[in-house]
Parts: structure tokens; C-alpha cells; sequence
């Protein structure tokens, strides 16, 4: 049996406590690579101590037998716990034992129609989600699924408590003005196969054995046959690599990860097939070749090279600017159950990137550092403005003037000083020129416009 760390235990007893008090659904928001699966094991466990029986969803069918796996370890009694994918609930509402517990995984899913079908069958019923990133490229939120969240910690608090690997991002120059969305808001498939022409045997392997050479590595692509034209790249270049996809017959995909575990192959490449909650051995590098406007397969997959070990530190090679995208996977997230504001420029998007490349190394890292945290590379201090009166560009009167540094885009509107600061936020979010009148105006910065 797994004993849940006092974070997951925090998490446990908020959500449980949320529910005594009559809240009838509530999301737990953990950073993948948190120990999701500790907690769900626990709050089973102790839902079935008390008599009661659990129906349990999952997205995909490989993770069923994955969970149930899990449930075993914890000793937790299977004949009151029903484990199924959300199709197979569907169809099978009226045959079901009624549950006192829905549990969801990867709950951002949970706005498709068959989650909602199974939540209107059974709605006295109390309901628990899990999900790393409560966000979804529509911009919809959750709030009509789900009563209140509970937020577990950072991924920079568990960087630093050890509880999973820092990593260090490279980002290869490549261009991307060839993709473009569709209508799901994510990349077209053409516009990432075209994209995928670009990228050239050099691209990948010589970046690899420059950042990543010798560690267990997973790579992920957009395509099947793009993924199998990588794979033999490194195979070419006599490195051991294996394609798997969801179409690979399992027998075969438990011999390639279990190859994969035991080192016999250095690199994995695949098409989405390792992302959310699927089990595959640790690895040490990921090397991004799918492109996406998703924030949740973004962080899916750029983490799963975080997992903890002793003086690890993880390698993430992104090869199609979704760090520049997204930002950096261990920086600080507001989530919410509240619907996305999106701006027309990035309505795709999460708040990044707010990160920037020490010249040294090389590596991305946060915009606000000052020392890189990789290699020592002390940055040289940014220009400040003198104060000022009257803002030509603004078309305004700047009534409490401040000193202002560089670099001040990546901010929150909220935690803005000053006019400069809020000019800074517009430039870099994409904002109309009379957003910063506006703001401005709010805050009673503005006096009159001098003749």
C-alpha cells in the first residue's frame, strides 16, 4: 500500500471536505508526474471502507487495466469498484450498480457529451475529477461541471522538494509560419505534415547528441509515418530507436517498452500514444516534433522526462517552438473553473512564453532570471527610463510616473505599475493600442492632457 505524501493528503482532505459540506463535485488539480494515481487509490480505498462503491472513467482503454493494477498494490477490494472506459459506461447505464462515487480521470475531457450523459444519469451522485491542466483550446471552462477545485502544488515546489526532475529546455531554431490552425484550434494535419518537411535528418540527430546523448529518450511526432522516419534517422545514425502507435499490436508495444526499460532501445518515438496517464518506463529526454496549440498535451508530454530520481536532471529538446508557446513546464499557473478570456492574437495559447535564451548554454529559461540557473551566466542589468510627464505614443498624461524595468510583459495586467509596465503587457499579449488608456484610466493614473 502507497502512503500519500502530506501534499496528496492535503489534496485527499480538501476534496473530501468539499464534499461533507454538500458541494456535490470537485476537480483536484495535480502537476503530471504529482503521484495522481496515489491519491485516487486512496480516496477509493477509503470510499469502499465505508461501504460504498466506486464507478471510475477513463478516456482510453489501455488505462483500465493500468488502474486496476494500481488498485491491487493499494489493496483495495475490486468487486466494489467498476472500472471502465466513459463509451462502455455509456452504453451500459441501465445495467450498472449505482455508484456513491464517480471518480473521472483526465477530467478535461469531461465537457464531451458521453461525460456529460453519464454526470446526468447519476446526478445525486458526488463526483471527483483529476486533471494536471483544467484547460481546454476552446477557451470553455468547467464550472458546469464542476462545483469547486482543489489545487495542489506548483511544479517549481516540487522541482525543489524533490519531488520531480528539473529539466533544462533547448530550443533549436526552426520556422514555423507554415502551420495553421483548424477547426478544432489545434494545428491542421497538413500544415504539420508540411512543416514536417522541414525538419531534416541534422535537425534532430545532431541536436540530440549535442544535449541528450545516451539518455533514454522519447521522441513525439504528429504523424505514424513521420514517427517511423524518425526512428530509423537513429537508427541510421547507430542509435537504437523503436516506433509505437496506438494501432501497434499490444503484444509488440509491451516488448518495445519493456526494450525501452531495460536500455536495449535508447529512443522511443511515437504519435500521442505516450501523453496522459499512459505507463512507459522513466526516460531522461523528450524531444518534441508535434506542434500544438494545446496547453494540456504540451505539458503531457513535455514533463513526462521530469519523473524524480536522485541528481537527475531532465533534457527537453523542442524542436517546434511550443516552449515558446506555452512557456517553460515548471512555471507558475493560474488555473481556473472559470471560462478563458482569450485575445485575438493568442487565442490559442496559455500567458507565456515569459522565458528567454542564456547565450552561454544555450537554455531557456525564466525571463526574470538574472543568473542563468544552468550555467552561472550572470545577465547584464536592463536599462531603466527616466520619469516622465507625457506619453506621445499612449496619447496620455502619466499622473504617478515610476521607474520601469525591461522585460515586464510575461506580467499579470493586475501587478502592473505603471504606464510603461502596462505599454510592456500590450506589446507583448497582442493588445489594441487604446488597451492601455483603458487600464490606465481604471487605475486613476490619467489627469488631464496638457494644451
Amino acid at each position: 500500500m502507497f502512503k500519500p505524501y502530506p501534499y496528496q493528503r492535503k489534496e485527499i482532505d480538501e476534496a473530501r471536505e468539499w464534499l461533507r459540506r454538500g458541494k456535490k463535485s470537485v476537480l483536484i488539480q495535480s502537476p503530471a508526474g504529482s503521484g495522481k494515481s496515489v491519491v485516487i487509490a486512496e480516496i477509493v480505498r477509503l470510499c469502499i471502507e465505508k461501504g460504498g462503491r466506486v464507478l471510475f472513467m477513463v478516456h482510453r482503454q489501455e488505462l483500465v487495466e493500468q488502474i486496476r493494477e494500481t488498485f491491487l498494490a493499494d489493496e483495495i477490494d475490486l468487486s466494489k469498484a467498476t472500472i471502465m472506459t466513459v463509451g462502455k459506461i455509456v452504453r451500459r447505464l441501465n445495467k450498472l450498480d449505482k455508484p456513491t462515487l464517480i471518480i473521472t480521470d483526465e477530467t478535461h475531457h469531461a465537457l464531451a457529451k458521453t461525460y456529460l450523459k453519464v454526470y446526468e444519469h447519476y446526478s445525486d451522485t458526488p463526483r471527483i475529477g483529476f486533471t494536471a491542466t483544467p484547460w481546454r483550446l476552446s477557451g470553455k471552462g468547467f464550472k458546469d461541471v464542476y462545483d469547486v477545485m482543489v489545487k495542489g502544488p506548483q511544479v517549481k515546489w516540487l522541482i525543489d522538494n524533490h519531488f520531480l526532475a528539473p529539466a533544462t529546455v533547448y530550443v533549436p531554431k526552426i520556422d514555423t509560419k507554415m502551420l495553421k490552425r483548424g477547426s478544432t484550434g489545434d494545428y491542421t494535419q497538413q500544415s504539420m505534415d508540411d512543416m514536417s518537411k522541414h525538419i531534416i535528418y541534422s535537425d534532430v540527430i545532431d541536436s540530440w547528441k549535442k544535449y541528450a546523448k545516451g539518455m533514454q529518450t522519447i521522441v513525439y511526432c504528429h504523424s505514424i509515418e513521420f514517427s517511423k522516419q524518425v526512428a530509423q534517422w537513429f537508427n541510421d545514425a547507430g542509435i537504437s530507436a523503436r516506433h509505437a502507435d496506438s494501432k501497434t499490436p499490444q503484444g509488440e508495444r509491451e516488448e518495445i517498452m519493456h526494450d525501452f526499460k531495460d536500455g536495449r532501445i535508447k529512443v522511443l518515438c511515437n504519435v500521442d500514444l505516450i501523453s496522459e496517464g499512459f505507463n512507459v518506463p522513466d526516460c531522461g529526454c523528450v524531444v518534441m516534433l508535434r506542434p500544438t496549440k494545446s496547453l494540456v498535451l504540451y505539458i503531457q508530454q513535455s514533463m513526462r522526462c521530469m519523473r524524480y530520481k536522485p541528481g537527475k536532471r531532465a533534457v527537453i529538446i523542442d524542436q517546434v517552438g511550443n516552449v515558446l508557446e506555452h512557456g517553460l513546464p515548471e512555471q507558475d499557473r493560474e488555473w481556473s473553473l472559470e471560462p478563458r478570456k482569450k485575445n485575438k492574437k493568442k487565442s490559442g495559447g496559455d500567458s507565456g512564453p515569459g522565458i528567454k535564451e542564456c547565450p552561454e548554454c544555450y537554455g531557456y529559461i525564466l525571463q526574470q532570471c538574472t543568473t542563468c540557473p544552468l550555467c552561472g551566466h550572470v545577465f547584464p542589468k536592463p536599462k531603466s527610463k527616466e520619469n516622465y510627464e507625457y506619453d506621445a505614443e499612449a496619447g496620455l498624461q502619466v499622473a504617478t510616473a515610476k521607474l520601469v524595468l525591461n522585460y515586464t510583459g510575461m506580467k499579470d495586467p493586475k501587478d502592473a505599475s505603471s504606464i510603461e509596465e502596462l505599454k510592456a503587457i500590450q506589446k507583448f499579449r497582442g493588445y489594441k493600442k487604446g488597451w492601455v488608456w483603458y487600464q490606465a484610466k481604471q487605475r486613476g493614473w490619467l489627469t488631464e492632457r496638457k494644451k
